[in-house]
């Protein structure tokens, strides 16, 4: 089992975080390796500021493979998503956002994922998993930045 722990302060509101986040639909647009993202299914409003529910196909390619991860989020307005694998090539997949305001000053922003892979894939994994997190959370940073200014 393979769990990363990523947590930043961050000079932005816990909303604007969150929104960052929970845009799956603009993933593509800057995050790497991602090359496609399907919203599934809804449940519920997170438009309105109500809990959600949405099922996501993510592909992501890395050298020379795509492989396809679905999802499915659960989102309490600016205060988490969390998400559990529906289907993809590993074993298990959960994770968590969390965004938890900081006075008037920011916010601190925090991701925990757990996986597990076995085989090529489990093995590839574990080779580069930290540098992968880091990779994605400096993506989102800058994203979240990005949409701030």
């Amino acid at each position: 089992m393979i769990t990363l722990q990523r947590s930043i302060l961050l000079t932005v509101s816990a909303e604007q975080a969150y929104a960052t986040v929970a845009d799956v639909e603009s993933y593509p647009d800057f995050l790497p390796g991602c090359q496609a993202v399907e919203v599934l299914g809804v449940q519920g409003r997170a438009e309105q500021g109500q809990p959600s529910t949405r099922t996501v196909r993510v592909a992501v390619a890395a050298k020379g493979m795509r492989h396809d991860f679905i999802t499915v989020n659960q989102y309490q307005p600016f205060e988490q998503i969390s998400m559990t694998l529906d289907e993809g090539p590993v074993e298990s997949l959960s994770g968590r956002w969390s965004f938890v305001p900081i006075g008037d000053e920011g916010c601190r922003v925090s991701l925990d994922l757990c996986l597990e892979a076995k085989g090529l894939v489990g093995r590839t994994l574990g080779t580069v998993a930290d540098s992968v997190a880091d990779k994605m959370v400096d993506a989102f940073v800058k994203r979240i930045g990005e949409r701030a200014s």
